[in-house]
């Protein structure tokens, strides 16, 4: 379940796990309750004060790490870059996928701050050694493309719109229609 579109964290955590079976309770190694004999799943409260001590850092590292012995190492050479603002949650998160969909890492963007800054940081993570990097208008930014091109080696794919008009004025000028 989602409150108007958004996520509710602990609260959806909780929503989720109790429509879980007795076997998938049962799989995860919660405690039987003793009344009842029924396998329990912890409540909101719980889950939120749990997962208030995660740290996230460590969590992606963990998940990364679990995904590649799954799925084994990517083989794919693109990289997606976008963020999101996070509805009702009051914020911005930038995640980087391959072109299948594959998670390859995030950061949450500092308040009163865009992404940019922090997509950065995310590339800085990522090997884009002969990786096309893919990312809209907002990072067609000179320094984002020196990043990618010259101190990581790969290359990119940038939009270019209205906001960066003498670029797109250049890049007109060199087609012919």
């Amino acid at each position: 379940m989602r409150a108007q579109g958004g996520m509710r964290g602990p609260e959806d955590l909780a929503d989720y796990a109790d429509n879980l079976s007795q076997a998938q309770l049962r799989a995860l190694r919660f405690r039987r309750e003793v009344k009842s004999g029924d396998i329990r799943c912890p409540k909101k409260t719980t889950l939120g004060r749990v997962l208030h001590e995660f740290d996230e850092d460590v969590v992606e590292r963990v998940l990364l790490r679990w995904q590649e012995q799954i799925l084994g190492p990517t083989q794919d050479r693109i990289v997606i870059i976008d963020g999101k603002k996070i509805r009702h949650g009051g914020v911005e998160i930038v995640n980087a996928v391959n072109s299948t969909g594959r998670f390859l890492g995030s950061v949450l963007t500092q308040a009163k701050s865009n992404e940019i800054p922090d997509r950065r940081q995310l590339l800085r993570q990522q090997d884009l050694l002969g990786k096309i990097v893919l990312a809209d208008a907002l990072h067609t930014q000179t320094e984002t493309a020196q990043q990618i091109f010259y101190e990581q080696g790969g290359d990119h794919l940038l939009t270019v719109k209205a906001n960066r008009p003498t670029l797109q004025k250049t890049l007109e000028s060199l087609f012919v229609k």
